[in-house]
């Protein structure tokens, strides 16, 4: 074997510090393999790292947008509910005023109207609704009745303020009105009470002969209505007729022995003024009844002829 010169040892010994470059060596040098998975670990780190940066700033992005909305609307928020509350505040006040306007024109009214007047402003209060009621129905018989009975009353209590001939006048006509109703009453349903009532506004109106001739002719249609012979002796008694009237209100007590409609206390209550004016004596049953009734008789009379039945 031929022996290796000094070139052949030298050869050897770079090899083997070739071999020691890429071996792994305290200082934790990795071989090309190691450098290649450390590298793709890296960067996976480092895309993971600008992913996690980009979903930062993007919700960073939508907060700021978010505020700078807000931001943008909050003047026009305080806008709208300021003007609202401000609303509220102005519509709190009008209300308020109104109110007060209202109670004051009320307390103007009160203190403006009296008599006559007052009298009209009261029942106009009343009787327009039923006449509107009565437009939409004009055969309802139960808005005719209190028409008439409200147009009667209404003429009954202003005749006490009737001190010249207008207020008179003005009387007459709401007389007549009722009689208009009561008239369209008597078209639909026959009664009684509403043929008393309705002679009753003829005499009150001043005409006593006409009032006379309807209760009369009542009385044959119904004589057992104690009602209609009472208003009877009621007029024979205005006229002066003493006789007459005493003769009528008997007739009352007769047609009205329970004394149902009124008719009975009412005409013995009457029959003892006539006797205390004239000073006659009194029968027994006349007396007891004029003494018992004080002035339920005249009470139950009017709310029999106020009734309609």
């Amino acid at each position: 074997m031929a022996e290796k010169g000094p070139g052949s040892t030298g050869r050897t010994a770079k090899k083997r510090l070739a071999r020691a470059k890429i071996k792994p060596t305290e200082n934790g040098i990795k071989s090309s393999k190691g450098r290649k998975v450390e590298e793709e670990e890296q960067l996976s780190k480092r895309q993971q790292a600008k992913e996690r940066k980009k979903k930062i700033t993007g919700i960073a992005i939508g907060v700021f947008a978010v505020i700078m909305a807000l931001s943008m609307m909050l003047p026009s928020l305080t806008y709208i509910f300021g003007n609202n509350s401000g609303q509220t505040e102005q519509q709190e006040q009008e209300a308020q005023q109104q109110e007060e306007q209202a109670q004051s024109e009320d307390g103007e009214e009160t203190e403006t109207l009296t008599g006559i007047d007052l009298v009209d402003s009261n029942y106009a209060a009343v009787v327009d609704p039923l006449k509107a009621k009565l437009t939409e129905n004009p055969k309802d018989l139960a808005t005719l009745l209190s028409l008439g009975n409200n147009y009667m009353s209404w003429a009954s209590e202003a005749s006490g303020y009737a001190a010249d001939d207008a207020a008179s006048a003005h009387v007459n006509e709401l007389y007549q009105q009722a009689i208009d109703y009561f008239d369209q009453y008597l078209k639909l349903n026959d009664s009684a009470v509403v043929k008393a009532n309705r002679a009753m506004c003829l005499l009150y109106s001043g005409d006593a002969d006409a009032a006379l001739a309807a209760l009369q002719k009542l009385t044959e249609e119904a004589p057992d209505y104690g009602p209609a012979w009472a208003n009877i002796g009621l007029i024979r008694e205005y006229q002066g007729d003493q006789e007459a009237a005493k003769e009528a209100y008997q007739k009352a007590i007769d047609a009205d022995p329970n004394d149902e409609y009124g008719a009975k206390s009412y005409a013995n209550r009457r029959l003892a003024a006539m006797a205390a004016q004239t000073g006659e004596g009194l029968t027994d049953e006349t007396a007891e009844s004029a003494a018992g009734t004080g002035t339920s008789g005249a009470e139950a009379l009017s709310d029999a002829l106020g009734s309609g039945n």
